[in-house]
């Protein structure tokens, strides 16, 4: 039987769901976006080139790396990893003619995915591989009109109640009216950083400052020097 109302979740679309999403949204807002927003109008003031570059290393606007990345690092050996990105930066650099002002993001990514495969082993992994487009996109004036799954943002949507199996992304529609209104690239954010916000008002469970005081702690984790930034996934 379809869904009389596909608009509304039936926990997240509740008044006190909406309140709690709400919160998330602002708190996101206020902590997290001023320091995305660094980076977009950082990577909008390079050459193509230096854009292709620099999102390989996954580098920010203040010139230091992402945490991503150094999170990816702990995993597969600082030196290897090094290795990695320097080879994967090169490869995104020769890519650079391939780009255009206005390109879609999924044609976009598969470039991206292409200079990873020409990177070698080992690659950067998918959420590396987003987090490079996402920088390249922000240089090339596009984004993403889909909500990429991956690492924790995988773990925000399934606790949503919706299957990703198989999937690689998740369209704005699907979700909670609440997210609706932002940007797609932002809602990946929130459902990575905020996932287990999510999973306790899924779990009925209360969500007070407490919860958002570790959130914001977590920027100590982050590689961005400035005071409010966005937490690893």
């Amino acid at each position: 039987m379809n869904d009389p109302n596909p608009e509304y979740h039936p926990i997240f679309d509740t008044q006190q769901g909406i309140a709690v999403l709400e919160r998330v949204v602002e708190h996101y807002t206020d902590v997290f976006l001023p320091c995305e927003k660094k980076d977009r109008k950082y990577y909008r003031g390079l050459t193509t080139k230096k854009a292709a570059r620099d999102a390989g290393r996954l580098r920010r606007h203040d010139n230091q790396r992402h945490s991503h990345a150094d999170s990816w690092a702990g995993k597969t050996g600082p030196r290897k990893a090094e290795d990695a990105l320097d080879r994967f930066s090169e490869a995104l650099k020769q890519y650079a003619g391939k780009l255009y002002e206005g390109m879609p993001f999924l044609e976009l990514h598969d470039v991206v995915e292409e200079a990873a495969l020409r990177a070698g082993s080992p690659k950067p992994e998918p959420l590396l591989r987003y987090d490079a487009a996402l920088m390249l996109a922000w240089h090339l004036r596009t984004e993403p009109e889909d909500v990429w799954l991956h690492s924790g943002t995988d773990w925000g949507v399934r606790t949503l109640g919706i299957s990703t199996k198989g999937r690689k992304i998740v369209t704005l529609d699907e979700l909670p009216t609440t997210f609706r209104k932002l940007p797609a690239w932002q809602v990946e954010d929130i459902l990575c950083i905020y996932r287990l916000v999510i999973q306790q008002v899924h779990g009925d469970q209360p969500v007070d400052a407490k919860v958002f005081a570790k959130i914001e702690a977590k920027r100590q984790q982050m590689g961005c020097g400035h005071r409010r930034c966005k937490v690893s996934c």
